[in-house]
């Protein structure tokens, strides 16, 4: 019987040498991917073996398949090591280019050293077919041939970062990687080159392991992966899915090849899209791991997802995350709504987003709805100090309750049961009325909240929290150096300041020249009428501090900041976070205070 895979302990010479070395990376591999941190590491290893003299150094290992019975070709499949056999070829083109008389003076007593003939030969064998041919995409082939395969290297100039960085274009890693080479081994000049060429085809080893289909060789990759090797969840989720469709196909192959491809256009697409969006492969998966458990995972995410999908087929598991990706594009990352812009402000992010993805994948009848509750939900337990452990759980439910379709009224007590046994309003109230509100980490989010309640749907935007957002202090933290704010004692400074009632928000600009000023130096500021002065957005752009503006163009409170008008801005947030959270904090804005701790 014949053995499933061989595993061949190869020299670079062999590996590249031999007659079967011929080698293709097929189109359900990435691209090439490497930087100059793969690269200059490759180099390193080489190159430190060749310094230390190792007379065997073992360089890893990559995994072959044999094609298909019914497809002619000599070439094998490369499953795994697809970024070191790329990046070796890459290094035998600029030796060709840049040193062609290579050991050309080498005595009859060293057979071994490489010369341009050897070189070449590891390029393409008898100067026709090549080495190593890419099918990641239907340009990376002709790009590789004709940039590094076919043309000169020394004629390639070092690529703008951004263009390495650009996936979808792998041609100028190609040519990022060969220019590194050619740096270098012009470092390390001919003489020096040369050894160490020699050492490479001859005494560097790679194991190949030759499996007899694909589907085996991804289940050996699987295997490999599984205990430690650098590969993502995706990864083996992709290939264990792969091997699912190979198996399946595997007596119709030309089903095969038309299901292989549409696979790939899917899985691709879906790479697309999540490239575009502030989360990464490996999160849409855990997102979507979370959407098909409805309940805190048990096993790690590769594994839960394998049971999920041994039943089901490849192309309808991916094409139902590509729906997945899709919803999650358009209708949370890019969807411009006041509710949901709140969510982005929340630590708990795999969790809402998990939700509100499986209540739009599932088309859940009252997604308004639950958004609503779930913000309301999530800000209760954030503002009360509780943490991820306090909410979880009831995050999973969520998931299961929304994939059962339980009405939102039966949401909404399951969730205001939980609030009441965790006694969550109180905290939060007590939170709420601290005089040092203005330390916490969810009141810049609580405000840019009551920003979006004033704003007009039809200027809406989304606000970055970051560094030109600034929480402003009305009565200045230093207003001692201006007398125009003699009427405030310290007893009043110790309960105002940091409290709700004195802040809002400003831009950075704006909030530099505002700091420590009088009143209505403020004003001015606030206006637009300070050295700041933007031309398109003369009055600060936080509609909650227009308000003061309006009150004090209105000349009430005797235009100054004292403690009646205090009070009215205690009164008016109350009152806006009692509509946005829908509690009541009566007893709140009766008190007129905040509570000294």
């Amino acid at each position: 019987m014949e053995e499933p895979f061989k595993p061949l302990s190869l020299s670079i010479r062999e590996l590249f040498g031999n007659a079967d070395a011929l080698y293709k990376i097929p189109q359900y591999q990435r691209p090439y991917k490497w930087e100059d941190e793969q690269v200059d590491k490759l180099w390193e290893d080489i190159f430190d073996a060749y310094e230390n003299g190792d007379d065997n150094y073992f360089l890893g290992s990559i995994i072959t398949a044999k094609p298909r019975d019914n497809e002619k070709s000599a070439y094998v499949d490369v499953v795994d090591g697809q970024q070191r056999i790329t990046t070796l070829m890459i290094l035998f083109c600029v030796i060709r280019d840049l040193y062609p008389e290579i050991n050309a003076d080498a005595s009859e007593e060293n057979p071994f050293a490489v010369d341009i003939d050897t070189i070449n030969s590891s390029i393409a064998l008898f100067g026709k077919s090549k080495r190593l041919k890419l099918f990641t995409h239907r340009q990376h082939q002709s790009d590789f041939e004709n940039i590094i395969l076919n043309g000169n290297v020394l004629k390639l100039s070092k690529p703008y970062k951004y263009q390495i960085r650009t996936d979808e274009e792998p041609k100028f890693k190609f040519i990022n990687t060969a220019f590194l080479f050619r740096s270098k081994l012009e470092e390390l000049g001919a003489e020096s080159s040369a050894e160490l060429i020699n050492f490479l085809f001859n005494q560097v080893k790679i194991i190949r392991i030759d499996c007899k289909n694909r589907e085996f060789a991804i289940k050996l990759f699987q295997v490999l992966n599984d205990r430690g090797m650098d590969l993502s969840a995706a990864d083996l989720i992709k290939s264990f899915l792969l091997e699912k469709l190979y198996t399946k196909y595997k007596d119709d192959v030309d089903t095969s090849r038309i299901k292989e491809e549409q696979f790939i256009s899917d899985w691709r697409e879906m790479e697309q899209t999540i490239k575009t969006c502030d989360i990464s492969l490996n999160d849409l998966f855990i997102i979507y791991e979370y959407h098909l458990l409805g309940q805190n995972p048990k096993k790690a995410l590769y594994d839960e997802l394998q049971d999920a999908f041994k039943d089901k087929d490849p192309n309808e598991v991916i094409s139902d995350i590509k729906c997945f990706a899709n919803t999650y594009y358009q209708e949370i990352y890019e969807k411009a709504d006041k509710t949901l812009y709140s969510f982005w402000y929340i630590r708990w992010n795999m969790y809402w987003k998990s939700i509100l993805l499986t209540a739009l994948h599932s088309s859940y009848g009252q997604y308004n709805k639950l958004t609503t509750e779930l913000r309301r939900f999530y800000y209760l337990y954030w503002i009360a100090g509780k943490t991820l452990s306090q909410i979880k759980q009831t995050s999973f439910n969520l998931i299961k309750w929304v994939k059962e379709n339980k009405p939102i009224e039966e949401i909404s007590d399951e969730l205001n049961k939980k609030i009441t046994t965790d006694g969550i309003i109180d905290l939060a109230k007590r939170n709420l009325i601290s005089e040092q509100i203005a330390s916490e980490h969810w009141i810049k989010p609580l405000l840019l909240l009551m920003e979006y309640n004033a704003t007009d749907t039809s200027k809406l935007s989304f606000i970055e929290l970051n560094s030109d957002v600034h929480l402003e202090h009305i009565l200045p933290t230093k207003y001692k150096k201006f007398p125009e704010w003699n009427h405030f004692t310290k007893e009043m400074e110790a309960k105002w300041l940091n409290s709700a009632a004195n802040l809002t928000l400003l831009g950075g600009a704006k909030n530099i020249e505002a700091s420590n000023n009088p009143f209505s130096v403020k004003m001015d500021v606030y206006k637009g009428k300070g050295k700041y002065e933007d031309k398109n957005d003369k009055i600060s752009a936080f509609l909650i501090t227009q308000k003061i503006v309006n009150d004090f163009e209105n000349n009430l409170f005797n235009k100054q900041w004292n403690e009646e008008s205090i009070l009215n801005r205690w009164e008016w947030f109350f009152s806006e976070l009692e509509e946005i959270l829908n509690i009541d904090l009566t007893d709140i804005k009766e008190k007129h205070q905040p509570e000294l701790v």
